[in-house]
């Protein structure tokens, strides 16, 4: 019986990093030669594969420090633009109107973002949420428009206890598209997590994937259909 339980547990955890692992929609970024070494390419490779200490995390750490912890690990030069930005602790936001790109700090809602807005730049998000179980959710995510085109996002459960946070896996991983282009989205404000997926008519209509929170986790609540503000 003890060995039918091991084998069980087994199977369900290397189901999960299986789940965990890169995206095959960015194939290219992830095996053609040219992009190894690639910083951005790295992390999405092989984010699931570490956990992440968080030095003086303490009980309830803010998202600065959960993403300066991960940016330590993985050293991410959009992430690191941000956390620049961030190292001034009266910092909350920059916008550029020519290119309608911006960069936020929000400590107080636990979000941080690079908008590329119009441009071909790379950007990132990263979000918190606080779990009834005394632990907290984080997430990151980030991207490339253009050379390597990629996307991924990251989840993180972390534990005051241990002052770390060890991946897990999150909506993304089990997500079954319905289009071939879709993107995440973390949240500014409130607590929900959006996968957007995008129809190509000429009305450019999409479709949002809404995963509420349940003061644990994100589970799918519903579907909402729009079209870009005009």
């Amino acid at each position: 019986m003890k060995r039918l339980l091991f084998i069980l547990l087994s199977m369900y955890g290397f189901q999960v990093m299986a789940q965990m692992t890169p995206n095959k929609r960015y194939a290219p970024a992830y095996e053609q030669d040219c992009y190894k070494g690639d910083e951005m390419v790295e992390a999405g490779r092989n984010w699931a594969s570490r956990p992440i200490k968080v030095k003086g995390g303490g009980k309830a750490p803010g998202i600065v420090t959960l993403t300066k912890a991960w940016n330590d690990v993985w050293k991410v030069y959009v992430v690191s633009g941000v956390l620049k930005q961030a190292a001034n602790p009266k910092f909350t936001k920059a916008v550029d109107p020519e290119y309608d790109s911006k960069t936020i700090v929000d400590r107080k809602n636990g979000y941080m973002c690079e908008d590329s807005g119009g441009t071909d730049s790379d950007y990132m998000e990263s979000c918190v949420w606080r779990r009834k179980n005394g632990h907290s959710l984080f997430a990151i995510l980030m991207g490339s428009p253009t050379d390597p085109v990629i996307e991924f996002v990251c989840f993180y459960d972390y534990d005051p206890a241990t002052e770390t946070m060890t991946p897990e896996a999150g909506p993304a991983d089990t997500f079954k598209p319905t289009q071939e282009y879709y993107s995440y989205s973390l949240p500014q404000k409130g607590k929900d997590f959006i996968i957007k997926e995008y129809l190509l008519d000429d009305d450019e209509t999409y479709v949002e994937n809404i995963y509420t929170w349940d003061g644990q986790k994100h589970v799918f609540g519903f579907k909402r259909t729009g079209k870009p503000k005009r």
